[in-house]
């Protein structure tokens, strides 16, 4: 019986080993990489090219809103010296001016230069429109011998009295203005949307003056009717200010692209007018 339980006993760990053995010869080895093949690598991520200078045309509609509420206290017309209407005294005492605003059509041009990082744009661009954007605001003060809605007659330099209006008006004409700005935009595929702020200079024609009309109250012969204007008339000043906007430029085909931005110009207050502009813009660009 013991030899029987020994045999049975070898017989176990022997199948035990060649078992061991058996499965360690059919492990699935490695399989290498097959001959002429390439690892998988990904791609690199693709940035659409928006670096280097630009340019292009543009065309769009303004409206400027325009503060006359300090410029009549600069009208200086009737001068005292003059004895005929210095009995009018001096306009700037008395007007009181509002704010009107102008609309008018755009067109133009840019230029710039953008740097690319990845997908961040940062750029520099000068931009310049030609414009007609006018306003303008009137008093008026009126003397007659009847009307109780008006001072009584006034007694002029000839010693006669009057029924008289003086209208006192100021206006702006805005020809030209340009901006000097900087540019911030993130790529996305074929489109540019991006934000903007800069320095702006403009070229404006200002009038600021007063005319006073009149008859005489009493019977011809002791009176002349009259029409005088004094003033200044379409000067031409410089104006500056500060500028901010919004657009995106699209990228239709190559190295051409179409732009679609508002931009918000502030002037500061120049010989006592102030003014500013909200215009929207369509453009055609290139890239060099």
């Amino acid at each position: 019986m013991r030899r029987l339980v020994a045999i049975a006993s070898i017989a176990f760990a022997t199948g035990a080993f060649a078992t061991g053995g058996w499965a360690a010869d059919y492990e699935p080895p490695d399989f290498p990489t097959l001959r002429g093949s390439t690892p998988y690598v990904p791609a690199p991520t693709r940035h659409v090219n928006w670096g280097g200078f630009y340019g292009g045309g543009q065309v769009g509609y303004g409206a400027s809103y325009m503060d006359f509420s300090k410029a009549g206290r600069s009208i200086n017309a009737f001068d005292p010296n003059v004895s005929f209407t210095a009995p009018f005294g001096s306009v700037s005492n008395w007007v009181s001016l509002g704010t009107d605003t102008g609309k008018a059509a755009t067109y133009g041009a840019f230029v710039g230069y953008n740097w690319q990082f990845d997908d961040l744009i940062l750029g520099f661009e000068a931009n310049y429109n030609h414009t007609n954007l006018f306003g303008s605001q009137s008093a008026t003060r009126c003397y007659d011998a009847v009307l109780t809605t008006c001072s009584a007659a006034i007694t002029l330099g000839d010693g006669n009295d009057y029924n008289a209006t003086v209208t006192a008006t100021a206006s702006m004409r805005i020809t030209d203005y340009g901006t000097a700005r900087l540019r911030a935009g993130w790529v996305a595929d074929n489109v540019l949307p991006y934000a903007m702020i800069g320095l702006a200079v403009g070229r404006a024609e200002i009038s600021r003056y007063a005319t006073a009309t009149g008859t005489p109250v009493n019977p011809p012969g002791t009176g002349t009717p009259f029409t005088r204007t004094e003033g200044t008339f379409n000067s031409s000043m410089l104006m500056w200010g500060y500028s901010a906007g919004l657009g995106a430029d699209w990228l239709i085909y190559r190295d051409v692209f179409v732009r679609a931005e508002y931009e918000f110009v502030q002037f500061l207050l120049v010989s006592d007018f102030r003014s500013q502009i909200h215009n929207g813009r369509l453009g055609l660009g290139v890239k060099f």
